[in-house]
């Protein structure tokens, strides 16, 4: 009897040793799941996952969206650059700027990625926790010998295409010219990549080079000098959108051939508005009839319902879609000229196969075709007041999509919008629809996500049919993890409207915005601040971006802040609002009892812009 008693007593001893030893391994990125002592940001890119199910599900979910946080946090801050380059450079500049942004939307294989994982509970129902990381110096080193590379490439098939140039091998010359997109779109995110960790100097730098501005460039030809020489040697008559089309798929044709899967045709937008049109629609379904009767490729429809599994929703509706392929790009007016700048990517690598950038004069299109919507301006101002001081996180992920995806997205007469949102915690979900008449209305207040629903998609419990007015719209979802405020609401023909008039001030769609984001209601509970700034730091909070001496404090504070980030004052010499879109954080700094505190706030939003037009 002694015997046994004093092994169960080893028993439990032991059991309590394991338990402790557990409790003790567990990694501090684990708890806070957007920051690690191990991978300061300094020195490393991280990125954090976490998913609930049978084991080997949970933890390729988890090392997905632990790998596709670095691929956010370096996607938006090239955009955050982009967007500020955009403002300072005129309209040829930013058509630069956009061939960039589509190049590096889809970062999925990013090089020398490490994950760790961590997990708890049983191989049928566990917890498993993951941390993607990178050195930024090893990210320098393998993406400076990646640009080398493609520099000599690139610089190679031009001295081929010249040569048969010289030899007047006209189509022989643009086939190899037609051959220099995908690197240079692989160009492109190489220059991105080095640019965000520091390794070839500014973002502005980068696209001096490729748009062949750079004095000293290494490559022989931008490829706005190739495609000026496509053009040239090709000397195409295009006196039609069926011409213009045609064109197209003939450039996509010699660069791919005949690809075995089928092709999602995505509607273009209207520069960098992420608007459609009715040129939009027409060209689609001309591209449509020329990819089946000239290159006899398969067309997907585009699925009716579907699922995203990770966070490249686009890749995942085209999956579902039966596609391979997926066809997007932009349209640009150019003087009296429409500029087309047009991608082909593989949906399951996030490779560029192949670009068409060509001109036409848009005198060709037919006077009842319009190339952006009716309320092109009015929208802008929307969109322009959740630019200005948008919120991000980097513990908050929210991601919302339609039932016909989350980009390019268009719906026609009587169709009927679902919505679907995703987050990776617990939250308060506010969604606000933007029609197209300017009025601003209330789809959904406080919908909470519990810990059940963390990481699942959660369709939105009512359905939209698609009807006048039509234009551009705009969707905003907002989550936070505290509850929000109640709005002020006017309550009419079934909508809940923020607003009634139909055009809107831009001062005034920046404060309703504001409103929105519940900015004067935030209020960090539950946790305590995360550092104390000097009083004489205080002056510095009133201007619209970063002084050096507000990043050496936050520095000095072990915090970071970047160039890129803007300050907004929620209550003059009380609360200021910095949000970050370099390293992915939204702080509150506030004034407490005469101490000047910092505090993250657990609050982020996506838009959505989706055009309607009748059938």
């Amino acid at each position: 009897m002694r015997s046994k008693m004093l092994a169960l007593i080893l028993l439990v001893i032991m059991d309590l040793v394991i338990i402790s030893y557990s409790i003790a391994k567990v990694p501090d990125w684990v708890k806070n799941l957007d920051s690690s002592q191990k991978y300061p940001v300094n020195l490393y890119l991280s990125g954090f996952g976490v998913a609930t199910g049978p084991i080997s599900e949970a933890t390729g979910l988890a090392q997905e969206s632990a790998r596709g946080e670095i691929s956010r946090t370096i996607v938006v801050s090239i955009k955050s650059a982009i967007a500020t380059l955009r403002e300072e450079k005129n309209e040829r500049y930013s058509q630069e700027l956009s061939s960039i942004t589509q190049s590096t939307t889809s970062l999925q294989n990013i090089k020398g990625i490490n994950i760790e994982n961590y997990s708890e509970g049983d191989q049928r129902n566990a917890t498993v926790y993951a941390v993607a990381y990178v050195s930024r110096a090893d990210l320098r080193r393998m993406y400076a010998q990646e640009k080398q590379n493609l520099i000599q490439q690139i610089n190679t098939i031009i001295k081929d295409a010249q040569m048969y140039e010289s030899k007047s091998e006209t189509m022989d010359a643009v086939n190899k010219y037609l051959s220099l997109y995908p690197i240079y779109e692989k160009l492109k995110e190489a220059e991105m990549i080095l640019a965000v960790v520091g390794g070839s100097g500014s973002i502005q730098s980068a696209v001096d080079e490729l748009s062949g501005e750079k004095q000293g460039s290494k490559l022989l030809m931008s490829q706005t000098e190739v495609t000026n020489r496509i053009d040239r040697l090709l000397s195409e008559s295009l006196s039609s959108i069926s011409d213009v089309a045609m064109s197209v798929v003939m450039r996509l044709l010699k660069q791919i051939g005949t690809p075995s899967g089928k092709m999602l045709v995505v509607p273009l937008t209207y520069q960098d508005s992420k608007m459609g049109s009715p040129f939009a629609r027409q060209f689609r379904a001309e591209l449509e009839q020329q990819i089946i009767r000239l290159a006899n490729w398969k067309i997907a429809e585009q699925a009716k319902s579907f699922t995203p599994k990770s966070s490249q929703i686009m890749r995942d509706m085209a999956k579902e879609s039966g596609a391979d392929l997926i066809l997007s790009g932009t349209y640009w007016e150019r003087g009296n000229e429409i500029r087309l700048m047009i991608n082909v990517r593989d949906i399951n690598t996030g490779n560029v196969l192949a670009v068409a950038d060509l001109s036409f004069d848009a005198s060709i299109l037919p006077s009842n075709v319009s190339i952006k919507p009716e309320n092109y301006e009015s929208a802008l101002i929307s969109q322009g007041a959740f630019k200005e001081g948008e919120i991000v996180s980097g513990q908050l992920l929210v991601e919302a999509w339609t039932n016909k995806g989350n980009d390019n997205i268009m719906y026609y007469s009587d169709e009927t919008m679902k919505v679907y949102v995703r987050v990776n915690r617990e939250a308060h979900i506010r969604l606000l629809y933007i029609l197209a008449d300017g009025r601003w209305t209330l789809l959904y207040d406080d919908l909470y996500i519990d810990s059940s629903k963390v990481n699942q998609a959660v369709e939105i419990p009512t359905e939209f049919e698609c009807a006048p007015p039509f234009g551009a719209e705009m969707l905003v979802v907002i989550a936070r993890t505290e509850p929000f405020e109640q709005l002020d609401v006017i309550e009419e023909d079934g909508y809940k409207f923020i607003n009634k008039e139909p055009i809107l001030p831009q001062a005034r769609a920046r404060s309703l915005a504001s409103i929105v984001r519940n900015e004067k209601g935030m209020k960090p509970k539950k946790q305590s601040f995360l550092a104390t700034l000097s009083q004489d730091i205080m002056p510095d909070l009133e201007n619209n971006s970063p002084t050096e001496s507000l990043i050496k404090e936050f520095e000095k504070n072990k915090l970071s802040l970047s160039q890129n980030a803007n300050i907004s004052t929620l209550v003059v010499n009380s609360q200021w609002l910095i949000n970050d879109p370099t390293n992915m954080q939204t702080y509150l700094v506030r004034q407490d009892e005469g101490k000047l505190n910092v505090y993250r706030i657990q609050q982020a939003e996506t838009k959505l812009v989706v055009t309607t037009m009748e059938k």
